[in-house]
């Protein structure tokens, strides 16, 4: 965590965030214990065996791991047992473990009871960012194994009021199905949650709603990315935030507005989503003459909009105004300077997605997960060595 006092970010490393924070989420369809990560995993396996999509030899701990969406170390247990019951033999030095035999008795299912996963956007289908279709791309190869199908809804009527007529068209149209929601409102959730639908949050779900949820922790990241700048010497630092109501805008808000530094003077820039009208709401800031030296930008199309702006008015970056981004997409790479950002794992994103969703179909605990990416640095960032005094707007006035 981000120290509390200018002098304990001396002595505190600006450029590190815990790997990732996980809450217990007791769902109200926790009926039975099910069972334990190495059980399912030589579940899985044996259904593979007896399907045969392993043939001689079985594949490495870490493609396992991968497909199986398990840690390394339920992955050896699990072929442990198999050794022990006799399907596969013992491992040899470094080379792939043998297959003895497959299952002579018939497999029990996997515990899975459904055979469809909706994944509801209330962002239009061609807005979706790159690393969030990273993401999709992964599961919908995970779910296939399991002999499941991922489907897109778009529903960009979703963020409007009064939704549920439609939702009820779509519980319809989408039967036995379970729910993943995107970028939705409380409304939204608030309907699922009445209705007992198998649903999770990609984001991060209301208190009201209390669905089990998986996004990144917005409210440490962006206080952790204004105790990096003030490191630099910056005091006057903004925050560009979409001009909206989702939850994860206002977490990202508290976090930046909770770190305290000596002279540390945050703004909050309420970004429309039109080019145009960003960039007028650029201006009208910086003709306040708020003498604000760095901008946090919390979303990858937003980036776009600042970095146009600067080069409009002739701004340097970042000898002029630096530029921190909360996200980054693959397309970022090809912008210069390279910017600094935070980068999330898409694969651990993915693996937790999918045994958030195997807990769910099996009415089993979920763990809420709170990632936090790693803070990639580019050279967006300018070091201040003498950071500016506070600023005084009446020093401005003639």
């Amino acid at each position: 965590m981000l120290p509390e006092n200018a002098e304990r970010k001396k002595h505190n490393r600006q450029d590190r965030l815990p790997s990732e924070v996980t809450r217990k989420y007791d769902s109200p369809m926790d009926t039975q214990s099910g069972a334990t990560a190495q059980s399912r995993a030589v579940a899985k396996l044996k259904h593979r065996l007896r399907s045969g999509q392993f043939t001689n030899a079985m594949p490495g701990e870490r493609e396992l791991s991968k497909a199986l969406a398990a840690g390394r170390g339920t992955i050896r247990k699990a072929l442990a047992q198999l050794q022990e019951e006799g399907f596969i033999a013992a491992p040899d030095k470094n080379r792939a473990r043998k297959i003895i035999r497959t299952s002579t008795s018939p497999v029990q299912p996997l515990p899975l009871l459904e055979k469809r996963v909706c994944f509801l956007s209330s962002v239009p289908i061609r807005d979706i960012p790159q690393s969030i279709w990273v993401e999709l791309y992964q599961l919908e190869k995970a779910l296939r194994i399991e002999g499941m199908a991922l489907q897109l809804v778009e529903a960009t009527w979703a963020e409007k009021s009064n939704p549920d007529m439609r939702l009820e068209k779509l519980e319809t149209e989408h039967p036995g199905s379970c729910w993943i929601l995107y970028r939705t409102t409380e409304e939204v959730q608030l309907w699922f949650k009445r209705k007992g639908i198998p649903c999770l949050v990609r984001g991060v779900s209301y208190p009201s709603s209390n669905l089990p949820y998986l996004d990144t922790h917005w409210e440490v990241l962006a206080g952790h990315a204004a105790g990096y700048l003030y490191q630099k010497g910056h005091r006057r630092i903004a925050l560009c935030i979409p001009d909206s109501k989702l939850r994860g805008n206002r977490l990202m808000e508290q976090g930046f507005l909770s770190f305290q530094g000596e002279h540390y003077t945050p703004y909050v820039i309420r970004m429309p989503s039109d080019a145009i009208k960003a960039a007028q709401e650029l201006n009208r800031i910086d003709l306040a003459d708020t003498g604000i030296t760095a901008l946090i930008s919390t979303r990858s199309r937003m980036l776009i909009s600042i970095i146009s702006w600067a080069a409009t008015m002739a701004k340097s970056i970042p000898e002029e105004i630096s530029l921190l981004s909360l996200v980054h997409e693959p397309y970022l790479n090809h912008i210069t300077p390279p910017i600094t950002s935070y980068r999330s794992p898409a694969e651990k994103t993915t693996r937790r997605l999918i045994r958030m969703i195997e807990a769910l179909l099996e009415h089993r605990r979920i763990s809420n997960s709170l990632i936090l990416p790693e803070l990639c640095p580019g050279q967006s960032i300018s070091t201040l060595n003498s950071p500016p005094p506070a600023f005084d707007p009446s020093s401005n006035k003639a």
